[in-house]
């Protein structure tokens, strides 16, 4: 069966493809390309002396022209007329209130508030109070005020000097209260009779830009356009282009070239994925680290060459790339012959990478010889650095065997060296460079790439593994020396779980390194767990349940902890709280239970997750079973399977193993390996007779007097109740 759909393939082949042609995308840094409002990352200079039209600065002086006349303003008639209609609307609504018997004073003031124009309850109250002759001259000195500030040309930021200047030219014959109602009614009513005349204000402020003769821009030779740090306005860009630095690139042809490249290229790819299937590539995650890691160097040699070539100046730093890299994490996280197929495809992008380079991105004639080294010297260092990645077990591996790379390297470059007729002898100082850099650089790079790759996409590596798995690790070693019960507890469920992972098809390495690394979080209190108080103290006597559980369940914390500060991989961290789930502290909470049945059972629950893996349900139910062997009394062969069967089930029932792809058939195997496992464990154990009397004679005969026995050192003192440790 497949492992990759032919809808994952295609897929892969388009995006490769896609991803391709961006990388090779007929635009290269080595052309001046500047955007208005950027920094200026150099001082940038005119190559040549010009005189020009500006359009730029012609087009910033008509414009300060047209945007110095004022807007052109006409009166409007109808505004007054609209207005006192407005007043007369409101006015009738307040004499309506105002001759309504049925109303008291109260509810007329209520039904005058609800008039939008009269809103202050000083001048409600004038209206309700005054007379009805009082009203009416009321009404007629505001028809009269409004009348008269809408004949007025008010422009619209005039409308607030006209309604302050209202109360000035009210009649004096009325009182305060009247004139202050007389005012508000008319000041809302007050609106600019004055509106823009659009056509006018445009045909004015084009005329000021016609009168506005061109201006004219000279630049000398070597004048400085724009300064390092300096912000690129668009007079520079104009500057720029005049002065011929500001070019257009792509061309069809080119451009067209790329495309067919980079679809043979992934065509190439997809066709090797789907003909010969890769165990490792099953999810589109993997299939997006493969385009990656094709795509990435392409992308970065072409933009790398187009600042170094040609090399005119015969420093060789074309080839100081570590471009092994890729086919080198390849071989390691994937396959060794896609990673030989990539690192010649790579090889082969780059040198049409080079052969594209135009003239316009500062590149002169690139030489024969360039493109030959260049194919030569990175597709053979590719294929010797697969062969040491796929080899390599430990990190320190890749390091060395980049040490060889260089030296392939150095060949290839030698070999040209020799072809061309141009050469010196100080010249192999710099080949020497150029190898030792791509081929220290790959090694590193790989070495270190591990950590990059499992980080960003969840991918460890197996070396990672073998490395964890070593006991001389620093967090094992530690655990050794401060936590020797928890060890070898961790060995004995690494034995159960390995086996059980192997049989049902889970990556048993990871689950052995898990089961190493599960307790961790132990050796920071490694007296307050059963397993390691040797001298009998147990100091949970003197502790509150819930105190004893909490200090139980702090090692999850603690050894995630110390897992990310150790730089452990997120798959071997996930052993750490999975193992345990959502459990119960089992003990504890039952003992707090006799002394309260209403303690609250969450207190004293891990904090989880359940295991999300069939790896880390596997260490969970592996790490339960040999906890409760251990501590039967009876470990017959009937009692450990009996022991087994019952973990299995609860776990099930307690809803720990919801949340992983365990099937039941698969807990059945677990089940049997697990039984198979522990009875080797606790294997029973004959009852020597005793010694025979010739055995005895014999002993007695080798300590007889005047016989010489070996010295033997003298015993330390066994340590007083102060030099034991207290936790």
């Amino acid at each position: 069966m497949r492992s990759l759909t032919p809808a994952q393939v295609l897929l892969f082949g388009v995006v490769l493809a896609v991803t391709l042609v961006l990388a090779l995308f007929p635009v290269f840094p080595g052309q001046l390309r500047v955007q208005t409002g950027a920094e200026a990352s150099r001082t940038l200079r005119s190559p040549r002396a010009v005189v020009f039209e500006s359009a730029v600065l012609t087009k910033q002086a008509r414009e300060q022209a047209a945007q110095a006349l004022p807007d052109v303003l006409v009166f409007d008639p109808n505004v007054n007329s609209v207005q006192l209609a407005a007043l007369a609307t409101a006015t009738a609504s307040m004499t309506e209130v105002r001759e309504n018997d049925a109303l008291d004073d109260a509810a007329k003031r209520a039904r005058l508030l609800d008039i939008p124009d009269l809103s202050d309850r000083t001048s409600v109250d004038t209206v309700v109070a005054l007379s009805d002759e009082r009203w009416q001259q009321v009404l007629q000195e505001t028809e009269q005020l409004l009348a008269s500030a809408m004949s007025q040309s008010i422009p619209p930021d005039g409308i607030e000097a006209e309604q302050a200047g209202l109360l000035q030219q009210i009649s004096p014959d009325l009182s305060a209260n009247e004139a202050n109602l007389v005012a508000d009614l008319v000041r809302p009513l007050i609106v600019p009779t004055l509106e823009l005349d659009e056509e006018a204000t445009n045909e004015a402020r084009e005329a000021a830009r016609q009168n506005v003769e061109p201006l004219s821009q000279s630049i000398a030779r070597n004048q400085v356009i724009v300064r390092e740090g300096q912000e690129i306005d668009a007079t520079a860009v104009e500057i720029l282009e005049e002065v011929g630095l500001l070019t257009p690139r792509v061309e069809w042809d080119t451009l067209a070239a790329v495309v067919l490249v980079a679809a043979l290229a992934a065509l190439l790819f997809a066709l090797y994925i789907w003909l010969f299937p890769i165990e490792a590539i099953t999810s589109v995650r993997n299939l997006l680290l493969l385009a990656l890691i094709i795509a990435v160097p392409v992308l970065l040699a072409k933009v790398y060459f187009s600042f170094v070539l040609p090399d005119e100046e015969r420093r060789f730093l074309a080839y100081f790339l570590p471009l092994a890299v890729g086919p080198m994490l390849v071989a390691t996280l994937l396959e060794a012959r896609l990673a030989i197929v990539i690192g010649l495809v790579q090889a082969a992008l780059m040198t049409f990478a080079i052969i594209s380079l135009p003239e316009l991105s500062l590149v002169a004639t690139i030489q024969p010889l360039d493109i030959g080294r260049v194919l030569l010297m990175y597709s053979m260092s590719a294929v010797v650095g697969v062969y040491v990645a796929h080899r390599a077990e430990r990190a320190n591996q890749y390091v060395a065997g980049g040490v060889l790379v260089g030296v392939v390297a150095l060949a290839a470059l030698f070999a040209f060296w020799l072809l061309d007729p141009d050469r010196v002898a100080f010249d192999a100082v710099w080949m020497a460079g150029a190898a030792a850099a791509s081929g220290l650089g790959s090694g590193v790079l790989t070495a270190g790439g591990f950590a990059a790759v499992g980080s960003l996409l969840g991918v460890t590596t197996r070396v990672q593994l073998m490395e964890l798995s070593q006991l001389n690790a620093p967090l094992l070693r530690r655990l050794q020396d401060e936590a020797p019960g928890t060890f070898h507890h961790s060995i004995i469920v690494s034995n159960l779980a390995e086996r059980a992972a192997d049989l049902v098809g889970a990556d048993a390495l990871l689950v052995r390194v898990g089961c190493y690394y599960h307790d961790i979080g132990k050796v920071l209190q490694p007296g307050y767990y059963i397993e390691n108080q040797l001298a009998g103290d147990n100091p949970h006597d003197g502790l509150e349940p819930t105190a004893s559980a909490s200090i139980i369940s702090q090692h999850v914390r603690a050894g995630l902890e110390l897992a990310r500060r150790h730089g452990l991989p997120p798959r071997v961290q996930a052993f750490i709280p999975e193992h345990h789930g959502t459990r119960l502290v089992a003990y504890f909470y039952r003992v707090a239970s006799q002394q309260d049945p209403t303690v609250d059972a969450n207190t004293f629950r891990y904090p989880g997750p359940k295991p999300q893996s069939r790896e880390t349900a596997i260490v969970m139910l592996a790490d339960s079973t040999e906890a409760v062997v251990r501590a039967s009394a009876d470990r017959s062969p009937e009692r450990i399977e009996a022991i087994v069967e019952e973990v299995v089930a609860e776990r099930l029932a307690e809803g720990e193993l919801d949340e992983c792809d365990l099937t039941l058939r698969d807990l059945r195997t677990i089940a049997q390996a697990f039984k198979l496992t522990l009875r080797g464990v606790y294997h029973p154990r004959i009852e020597y007779p005793e010694a025979t009397a010739e055995e005895r004679r014999a002993r007695i005969g080798r300590f007889r007097p005047g016989r010489r026995t070996p010295k033997r050192p003298p015993e330390a003192p066994a340590p007083t109740q102060e030099q034991r440790p207290t936790w």
